[in-house]
């Protein structure tokens, strides 16, 4: 019945709609996993980039894992600082050396990255 109505309001489909109480149901439960060092906690914004979504997840301090320069430039665009973004790619931007001395991190994970 909700879902019906936030598509009414939408103005029709497709329309994405989000649960904020799931959400926050979610982050709460990444956010107390055990741990004995420490955790940061990231939200694999490849799932979905919605700047809405991303703003949330940083105000619950939990950081951010981007596929690519444009992930890393869209969620500097929706106000998450660069240090709380890691940068997870198999083939390096053409502005990397810019992004990184902004501060990205960067996971090397693939042989020829």
């Amino acid at each position: 019945e909700l879902a019906t109505k936030c598509v009414e309001v939408a103005g029709g489909t497709p329309a994405y709609v989000y649960s904020l109480a799931e959400l926050e149901s979610r982050a709460n439960d990444c956010l107390a996993f055990p741990n004995a060092f420490g955790l940061t906690v990231r939200y694999a914004m490849k799932a979905c980039p919605n700047a809405a979504l991303l703003q949330y997840f940083h105000s619950r301090g939990i950081h951010l894992d981007a596929s690519s320069g444009y992930e890393v430039r869209r969620a500097m665009a929706a106000g998450v600082p660069a240090d709380h973004i890691s940068l997870s790619t198999q083939e390096f931007p053409p502005d990397f050396a810019e992004l990184v001395d902004m501060g990205v991190n960067v996971n090397c994970w693939y042989v020829t990255s």
